[in-house]
């Protein structure tokens, strides 16, 4: 069992990693895939496909951050009110966004119905669905994974309960049953335990991070076979994705979520633990505020302000606009990363405020030592 104390830097360089995979997979879905539909149509595949070339690294970000969580907080015994406190400081921080954005958006007209899900004519408002989103971003759903990763943390307690007594057979078992269920069905359009992007997948990923820390022992051979398993991997996701794109003339495909993205992630996250541990105050904290990107990147009201400001649709060279889509993206984090220092800041002096009127309303006189609310 690898004994985690303080954070491995190279585990959090990971986590970032990981929401770099994330926006990228955004930049080619939101950023360019209107005009990949248009070189699709005209008949130009193989440039639809070259601007669409970061689409099937988003799963694998999205597997490989799951992992990361299983790995730290798999192990140990999870309370109630602790899982509970998990998924209220996560769901803070989306509603935060949520309602942020809602008011800008609101305040600079910002279209209310650009993703028209709630189609459903009985539905009070339905004519403004990202209100709704906003409003109740879990109960509609304005995140997917930010939904199945509170979910997550709320089931933590019987998940680690559960799988934490398994032995190494038992575990193994469990795990398959899983990533068969979870991964492999949905690639064939059956998703009675999970869809694609669901909270099935988001627990198999918890649990395979689990399992690596708990029975996997780490040993520099292991990366070579970690490398081998990401490539083949990779080259599998990429060749159906060349296929599907350039000879069925179709992007919508699916082949970069569940199995063999989950198989990609996996040898990508062994790479990182395999590594020497190394400690970096600085990664440490870049890392620790790396949700706020997906929440704001993806927020209902900033994703088609935000890539179409840069899709550089002028731009012919289409190697060109991949490497200033990946400078953007690295900008776009390095943004939401100040953004977030502030969000962070509003929560720290609201949580004293709190505080201070609870004691007031108390009676009693303030303890700076009692941080507890």
């Amino acid at each position: 069992m690898q004994k985690v104390s303080i954070r491995n830097s190279n585990v959090e360089l990971l986590r970032i990693i990981s929401i770099v995979l994330i926006t990228l997979h955004h930049f080619s879905l939101w950023g360019q895939g209107e005009r990949s539909d248009l070189l699709l149509k005209s008949g130009k595949a193989i440039d639809a496909f070259k601007l669409l070339i970061y689409l099937p690294l988003g799963d694998i970000g999205v597997y490989a951050f799951v992992m990361i969580t299983g790995f730290y907080i798999g192990g140990g015994t999870q309370s109630l009110d602790k899982s509970r406190l998990r998924a209220f400081k996560i769901y803070s921080q989306a509603y935060f966004y949520s309602l942020l954005f809602l008011a800008i958006g609101l305040h600079y007209r910002w279209p209310l119905n650009n993703f028209p899900n709630i189609v459903d004519p009985l539905m009070p408002l339905n004519h403004a669905p990202n209100i709704l989103m906003s409003v109740m971003p879990i109960l509609f759903n304005h995140y997917w994974f930010i939904t199945a990763y509170i979910l997550l943390m709320l089931f933590l307690p019987i998940i680690n309960k559960g799988l934490g007594g398994l032995n190494k057979s038992e575990f193994k078992y469990v795990l398959t049953i899983m990533i068969v269920v979870c991964s492999i069905f949905p690639l064939l359009k059956n998703n009675v335990a999970s869809e694609s992007v669901g909270l099935g997948i988001v627990i198999t990923s918890y649990a395979i991070g689990m399992y690596i820390r708990k029975f996997v022992k780490l040993k520099p051979i292991l990366i070579l076979k970690a490398l081998i398993l990401l490539l083949v991997n990779l080259l599998i996701i990429y060749s159906v994705s060349f296929y599907d794109i350039v000879y069925l003339k179709f992007r919508y495909i699916n082949i970069f979520t569940g199995f063999f993205a989950l198989m990609a992630a996996v040898g990508l996250f062994v790479v990182f633990i395999s590594l020497k541990p190394r400690y970096s105050s600085s990664i440490n904290k870049l890392a620790g505020h790396m949700l706020a990107v997906y929440l704001i990147t993806e927020n209902i009201f900033v994703i088609k302000q935000l890539w179409k400001f840069v899709s550089f649709k002028n731009i012919a060279d289409y190697k060109l606009v991949n490497l200033y889509g990946f400078l953007s993206v690295l900008l776009i984090m390095l943004i939401c990363y100040a953004i977030d220092l502030v969000r962070e800041k509003i929560f720290v002096v609201s949580k004293y405020v709190f505080i201070r009127f609870k004691y007031y309303f108390r009676g009693e006189k303030y303890s700076p030592t009692d941080e507890k609310v």
